[in-house]
């Protein structure tokens, strides 16, 4: 296989979309879309812009619910990405339910098959990544959906519908899998 260098700014090879509910610091739920994540354990790391509403309310507030959206939620994935919550109470902007988690103070979203309860560990931002603040979290609790476990109560890994974001520097898209056939949902450029 022929390799090329390329003079990308940035590279996204499918990294899985996720929706960051939260209670900010007057109590009121809010969420964002993210796709900087990945979780070993009970440990959880996500990627944010440094002034984004969402990371300022977490580090405020510490708890938060990790939602994996479905593709039937494409509309709300949008909507959650291309908004701020300085601007919107995006759940009354979208049809995305939340509900109190009983493990954390923060909502779950009722629409998304899978949540992940977490408590703000850590905060991490230094110079040589400016406008990046990452985190680290722990993993209070995991929900899942019925339709997802089998009888013994192991996910059913054929089932997950799970949205990917890809791209380049030029073109991003949302990616996932409907009746086994690749589709592409939105560019952004």
């Amino acid at each position: 296989m022929e390799k090329i260098n390329v003079n990308y700014k940035k590279l996204y090879y499918g990294f899985p979309i996720i929706l960051v509910s939260f209670y900010d610091k007057d109590g009121i739920p809010n969420v964002t879309t993210l796709s900087s994540s990945y979780t070993l354990m009970d440990m959880v790391v996500l990627g944010f812009g440094k002034k984004g509403y969402a990371i300022n309310q977490i580090k405020d507030v510490h708890d938060f619910v990790i939602n994996i959206p479905d593709s039937s939620l494409m509309k709300e994935i949008d909507f959650c990405g291309d908004n701020s919550g300085h601007e919107c109470k995006k759940f009354d902007m979208v049809n995305l339910t939340p509900i109190k988690s009983n493990i954390v103070n923060a909502p779950i979203i009722e629409e998304c098959p899978i949540s992940i309860e977490c408590t703000l560990t850590d905060i991490i931002e230094r110079d040589c990544y400016r406008g990046i603040t990452n985190i680290l979290a722990n993993i209070k609790g995991r929900c899942i959906s019925k339709e997802y476990l089998d009888a013994e109560g192991q996910l059913k890994y054929s089932e997950i519908d799970n949205v990917l974001y890809v791209g380049d520097d030029k073109k991003k898209v949302y990616r996932y899998i409907q009746n086994g056939v690749s589709n592409d949902a939105k560019s952004f450029l």
